[in-house]
């Protein structure tokens, strides 16, 4: 398990990073720079993800998904670092 900072993942986009501010009574996110729209759970689901994958040194390419010389899992010391999305 890897703790991450959840501050501002439902108001970033997933795809593009954009900031796009929203109220907590609305639950899809929407954005206008690259026109990602999913619900705003998803969205701050995939942004902890990534946050967490960036903390063992996985590192998403810009289209998404792992690339072919990167682990599914990393070893660090003898423990196994397991990820998932869902």
């Amino acid at each position: 398990m890897i703790k991450v900072n959840p501050h501002n993942t439902s108001q970033n986009c997933s795809n593009c990073g954009q900031k796009v501010p929203k109220t907590l009574s609305v639950r899809t996110h929407s954005c206008p720079k690259c026109k990602t729209v999913l619900d705003r759970d998803e969205n701050a689901a995939i942004n902890i993800l990534n946050k967490a994958l960036n903390e063992v040194g996985i590192i998403l390419s810009a289209c998404g998904g792992l690339g072919v010389s990167q682990p599914v899992r990393q070893e660090t010391s003898e423990t196994w670092v397991q990820l998932s999305l869902f």
